[in-house]
């Protein structure tokens, strides 16, 4: 099995994305590196499922110390360890606050799997709609209810913003290795 953390970031142009927690899944998943496996972590709230699939961006790092987070919108679900070549949408700008009272941040990048032959339905070519914009936001902080975590939004980057984010994660791996 690949260790999907040193995944090349890039692909003619395109982000990869690995999914760990599939479009429909009502328990987080999460990618160990020492065993290469898709761990179980935790039950979602009563009721919830994720609405799309979500997972990280590859070869790079965000300021919590892990890959940044990639939710892939479309109509499929996948299954834990699915790569998905994608094009960038944006970025959530997420501070979070964790149980112990660390502050940091923790964007969350929005990606469509590129479509040679049909547009995706659900967002326009370059970003994400407003509506669709609330009911993400929404998910994210019903998805945190009992963990310990607080989230506050400081509002969303653009496509091009994001890819910016995302070098500065991609050399913030780079360094570390």
């Amino acid at each position: 099995m690949p260790n999907y953390l040193t995944l090349p970031t890039t692909t003619k142009g395109l982000i990869r994305v690995v999914v760990e927690t599939p479009r429909g899944a009502a328990a987080k998943l999460a990618y160990e590196p020492k065993t290469q496996t898709f761990d179980y972590r935790r039950p979602l709230p009563v009721g919830m499922m994720y609405p799309y699939d979500w997972g990280f961006v590859p070869s790079t790092l965000g300021d919590d110390g892990d890959p940044l987070d990639g939710l892939v919108i479309h109509q499929a679900a996948t299954a834990p360890g699915i790569v998905i070549k994608c094009d960038l949408l944006g970025a959530l700008r997420v501070q979070q606050t964790d149980q112990d009272g660390k502050v940091l941040r923790n964007d969350r990048y929005v990606f469509a799997p590129h479509k040679e032959d049909a547009p995706n339905e659900l967002v326009a070519e370059d970003h994400v709609s407003d509506r669709l914009r609330g009911e993400i936001e929404q998910f994210f902080l019903s998805s945190v209810l009992g963990t310990g975590k607080t989230l506050k939004f400081e509002g969303w980057h653009g496509a091009q913003d994001a890819l910016k984010s995302i070098r500065k994660g991609m050399k913030a791996f780079a360094a570390r290795r």
